[in-house]
Formats: structure tokens, C-alpha cells, sequence
């Protein structure tokens, strides 16, 4: 659990979250290994983890096309866990990939019990939407 708990400690999300909490953070997640090419979650389908990025690198996609690249300490999946709607886009394994995961069940307490941790997913979520607004507003060339 100690090399879950260094990794964690590396997220931007996680860094004003206390030692006792990390421990207890990392104790409520699984480690999980994925292929080249697997998908970690599917577009249009129900969701109930989140995941860290421990190591390797996943593509985020949003029907046939490419929305970004995710490495090492970037997170994905709280969004539908926030509103218990369908995933809003696919990420699949670009490479080998291992994360951290996180059952609904234990997310929302931790993030209830963490002010610091929602305000950095709603400072993400925010970015993310005036990056999709961005995009629909600039003429394809």
C-alpha cells in the first residue's frame, strides 16, 4: 500500500489531502492493470469508478474523435459518479496502463469529506467545459 500511497501523493488533485487520509484513500482503491488498446471505460455506458493513472499513458475519446491524452497522475471518470449519468466519453489503454481505482461507494465520501479534493474537480470540470465551448466555436479549417 505504501507505493499506492507515494503514487497518490504525486496527483495534483490529492496534494493538500493529509498522510492519515492518503493511507485511507489508498486502502479504499485497487490497482488495476490494462493492455494496449483495452478500454478502461466506454462512451454512452454507466459508470461506477474513478481512476488515477499510476502508470502509462490512455486516450480519451468522444465518438470517432480524439479529445486528449491522459499520463501519470491525471484522473478520469468523476463525472459520472457526480451525476450517476452515462460515461461522456471512452478511455482506452495507449500502451500498457496500470491505475488506481475507486469505487463510486468510496468516492463520494472521500470527496464529501475533502472540500479540497471537490474544488479541484470542479476547477477541472470548469476547464473542461470552456475547452469544449472553445472547440465549438472555432471554424474547422
Amino acid at each position: 500500500m505504501s507505493a499506492m500511497v507515494d503514487s497518490l501523493r504525486q496527483v495534483p488533485l490529492f496534494r493538500d489531502v493529509s498522510n492519515r487520509d492518503l493511507k485511507r484513500l489508498a486502502g479504499s482503491m485497487s490497482e488495476k492493470t490494462f493492455a494496449p488498446g483495452q478500454a478502461v471505460i466506454s462512451e454512452g455506458e454507466g459508470g461506477v469508478g474513478f481512476f488515477v493513472i499510476l502508470d502509462g499513458h490512455a486516450k480519451v475519446t468522444q465518438g470517432d474523435e480524439h479529445r486528449s491524452t491522459l499520463g501519470v497522475g491525471d484522473y478520469f471518470g468523476e463525472m459520472a459518479l457526480i451525476d450517476g449519468d452515462d460515461r461522456a466519453a471512452s478511455v482506452t489503454a495507449d500502451g500498457e496502463l496500470r491505475c488506481a481505482a475507486m469505487t463510486m461507494w468510496s468516492f463520494r465520501p472521500f470527496v464529501k469529506a475533502h472540500p479540497d479534493v471537490a474544488w479541484g474537480l470542479l476547477t477541472a470540470l470548469v476547464k473542461r467545459v470552456r475547452e469544449g465551448q472553445a472547440r465549438q466555436t472555432v471554424p474547422a479549417s
